[in-house]
């Protein structure tokens, strides 16, 4: 068992090494093209990773857990004209769950690892004026160590409308629809992004997706290499258990709030360091057989968490 999660987690890291490795060629390519004829580069590439570590947390139902989670990102966007562009969104979260002392959920085997490899292809559309329209498909695979990959299966998309009120306000809508697992989960959040002054700013923190909207952050930068923000973001995911368990093809979802303070330093051009913390609060899990019916559920108490982020762009 530790030999095939090893094995996947190479495979999933080989990939994005892959991938990124392709663009980022392509991209060193297509900008000494575009530069030689003397045209600006029209693609941009964007990656992060971001270990975190959610502390030990007591469970109503008796016992505690943590988590290890590592989340890695990389995104490209290409303008086709000056009114579309379209990208491509790769993402895969590993999270290492760890229960002790714990008295299970009802005859269920709780799981010690998940994984959630996605897709998305972003697409935009600005026309004259200053609308800007966003629909960005996206599937992705959520599953416990164990479990069958076709049978961890999620779809969906996310629809945004925004417009610009000047270069200090872009404010706007958006809703999110995704199956997952059985479950259909519709969700709005807003579309913001507001220079307040020279050194605030009030802006979305993540991309919306299947596990939830894209959050608010208020952004102070004291200078032009630090900044520091606060804000939070209410999460969701729904993930298919080991075949092999007490719930056999079960269901479990973790949901939970994630008030955050963070402080970052860009690094050279390119690049940037942030090193992040918070709490998880009003979190709960729950667990559901093959057909969809709850048999256990658990609240737990709140779970502070500590993290770092690399974030890099060309």
């Amino acid at each position: 068992m530790l030999f095939k999660q090893l094995l996947r987690i190479k495979v999933f890291i080989s990939f994005f090494a892959v991938i990124a490795t392709t663009c980022c060629f392509a991209q060193s390519a297509s900008t000494d093209t575009e530069q030689k004829r003397g045209a600006a580069p029209k693609s941009s590439y964007r990656f992060s990773y971001t270990p975190t570590y959610q502390f030990d947390t007591d469970l109503d139902s008796g016992g505690q857990f943590d988590v290890q989670r590592h989340l890695l990102r990389f995104d490209t966007v290409r303008s086709i004209d000056k009114q579309w562009s379209v990208g491509l969104g790769l993402s895969f979260d590993y999270e290492h769950w760890n229960f002790t002392n714990r008295a299970d959920l009802p005859s269920v085997d709780l799981w010690d690892a998940i994984y959630r490899p996605g897709m998305s292809i972003p697409v935009f559309y600005a026309p004259a004026g200053n609308w800007r329209f966003g629909i960005i498909p996206s599937i992705d695979f959520a599953g416990a160590s164990g479990a069958e990959t076709s049978e961890s299966f999620s779809y969906g998309t996310v629809l945004s409308a925004a417009y610009s009120f000047g270069p200090q306000l872009m404010l706007g809508l958006g809703a999110g629809w995704f199956e997952r697992l059985g479950e259909s989960k519709l969700f709005p959040y807003v579309v913001i992004n507001w220079k307040i002054n020279e050194q605030f700013r009030l802006t979305n923190p993540f991309r919306a997706g299947p596990v939830g909207p894209a959050g608010l952050e208020l952004v102070y930068t004291p200078t032009t290499n630090w900044e520091m923000g606060m804000g939070g973001a209410y999460r969701s995911y729904r993930f298919r258990l080991d075949d092999s368990s007490t719930v056999s093809d079960g269901i479990a979802e973790v949901e939970f709030w994630a008030p955050f303070i963070r402080a970052g330093r860009k690094i050279g051009k390119h690049y940037r360091v942030d090193i992040h913390g918070g709490v998880m609060v009003d979190g709960s899990i729950t667990i559901e057989n093959e057909d969809g019916n709850e048999i256990g559920e658990t609240d737990y108490e709140t779970a502070p968490f500590l993290g770092i982020t690399l974030k890099g762009r060309f």
